[in-house]
């Protein structure tokens, strides 16, 4: 056997080329163990010396996320803080006050007198009225318009305008008067208001060429001194009779002078609470039409 020859009927590996170790295995340049190399190594460490693991533990990272995302926060209080002021600011323009001669002071104003009177008048039948279902109708009315007063006082308060105006009533209406809105009246609603109650016994309009301050109502709808007077020296049924009716002429007159507030203010909460009255105003009418006819009285 030669010496060239493998021994044991094999052969010998052969030698690696330094070619087959270039294409095998590229060449890495080693900065140190990887984090998986290192979190072995100090496993393998910690079972050994926990006190040398604890040393030779690589250093972790620090989480700075949650402070680096805290310098947009004092931007977000400041624009917010600008877009608040911004809306107050829309808001204080578009709530601005209505004018002196605006429909909305005028119908608070007028409307609120109106319903003054009405309370009134309830009052005295809620107090010596003989039928017990009229006087509840007036407690109801004598309620509902006097906090409504309530509401239109508060509004003018707010407004910085006084609760009522020297001169003639009703010009937000266009009118300078009763008489100037009666013909309005009468369109919308037929022979209302002082001017019907004129063809009552007992009764005189406020419309005509020969009537005295005490037959001339203020405004459509509203009983003339007379007419209160005499609603303050009766009881009973005879009472009753003549609430109904003056009380139908005044919820007509009050309802022209709502509904063209509702058409014609510049403020949602005017045209709102107008609409209101015009819708429990035409009930309480129908009410007491049934009320005068069930006590054998004539239909205002």
């Amino acid at each position: 056997m030669s010496d060239s020859e493998p021994r044991g009927g094999g052969r010998l590996p052969a030698a690696p080329t330094a070619h087959a170790d270039a294409s095998a295995e590229p060449h890495v340049l080693d900065d140190g163990p990887g984090p998986a190399q290192a979190d072995l190594a100090a496993t393998d460490l910690a079972a050994t010396d926990p006190a040398g693991a604890e040393a030779a533990a690589p250093p972790r990272r620090r989480r700075g996320r949650g402070r680096a995302t805290l310098w947009w926060a004092p931007v977000v209080v400041v624009l917010v803080a600008g877009l608040l002021a911004a809306g107050s600011a829309l808001g204080d323009l578009l709530d601005r006050p209505p004018g002196e001669g605006s429909v909305d002071v005028g119908f608070a104003r007028d409307m609120s007198e109106h319903h003054a009177q009405a309370v009134q008048m309830a009052m005295i039948e809620f107090d010596r009225g003989g039928d017990a279902s009229t006087r509840s109708v007036a407690q109801d009315i004598a309620l509902t318009q006097q906090r409504e007063i309530g509401i239109m006082s508060a509004w003018l308060s707010g407004w910085g305008r006084a609760q009522s105006a020297s001169g003639a009533p009703m010009p937000w209406m266009g009118g300078t008067g009763a008489s100037a809105s009666a013909g309005a009246e009468h369109d919308a609603h037929g022979d209302t208001g002082s001017a019907a109650m004129g063809d009552m016994p007992g009764m005189s309009g406020s419309i005509g060429g020969a009537a005295s301050a005490d037959d001339t109502a203020r405004m459509p709808g509203m009983a003339t001194p007379n007419e209160l007077r005499r609603l303050a020296t009766i009881h009973g049924r005879d009472l009753d009779v003549l609430f109904l009716t003056l009380m139908v002429h005044h919820h007509r007159g009050g309802l022209a002078m709502a509904q063209y507030a509702a058409q014609h203010a510049d403020s949602d909460r005017t045209r709102s609470l107008a609409r209101a009255m015009v819708l429990n105003q035409s009930i309480e009418i129908d009410q007491m039409q049934q009320a005068l006819t069930r006590l054998g009285a004539p239909r205002a």
